[in-house]
């Protein structure tokens, strides 16, 4: 496969000995023998503008393709620095279970993570009902004669969705 640079140059050589040919073409004076154009040389001239068209082609659809992709990376990458700052939340949420003078502290930073989380399309979950392994992950399965089998009994670690996706699916006991 040519890299990129081989590319762009084959297109512009291409392009000058194609402009050279018409150059030439135009500079010679006609004469009764040059009134019949040499059909080898116009399928030659024909054939290196059919190149030169899908070569232009060619290179118009890598850029676009290489716009998508960057955009992807940058999507990917956002989102695996977002899902590292998850724990975090974790942390905050156990902290913030226990009674403490920081107790006021703490909450302000676990507001203001939620909001950098939120900004940027991160939502914990809320259904917390019945167990759907595309959303929950579950670590246990506990006997219970109050719920229903499949119910979620107890949420270990939330799970949060970026957009319409699963950043982090809930950790969760299920009744069996």
């Amino acid at each position: 496969m040519l890299n990129i640079r081989n590319f762009i140059m084959l297109h512009e050589e291409k392009e000058q000995q194609i402009h050279n040919q018409e150059e030439e073409s135009n500079l010679e004076v006609e004469t009764p023998e040059q009134e019949q154009p040499d059909n080898g040389v116009q399928a030659e001239v024909t054939i290196w503008k059919d190149q030169c068209k899908r070569i232009s082609a060619e290179f118009e659809n890598f850029k676009k393709r290489t716009q998508r992709d960057q955009a992807r990376w940058s999507e990917v990458t956002k989102e695996n620095v977002l899902k590292d700052l998850l724990p975090f939340v974790d942390d905050f949420e156990r902290a913030l279970s226990q009674e403490s003078s920081e107790h006021a502290g703490i909450t302000m930073l676990h507001q203001s993570l939620l909001k950098l989380l939120e900004k940027n399309n991160i939502k914990p979950m809320v259904d917390y009902q019945n167990f759907d392994p595309e959303f929950h992950e579950a670590v246990m399965q506990v006997d219970s004669s109050e719920h229903e089998s499949g119910y979620i009994v107890e949420v270990f670690r939330k799970g949060f969705m970026i957009q319409d996706r699963v950043l982090r699916p809930a950790q969760v006991s299920v009744a069996k």
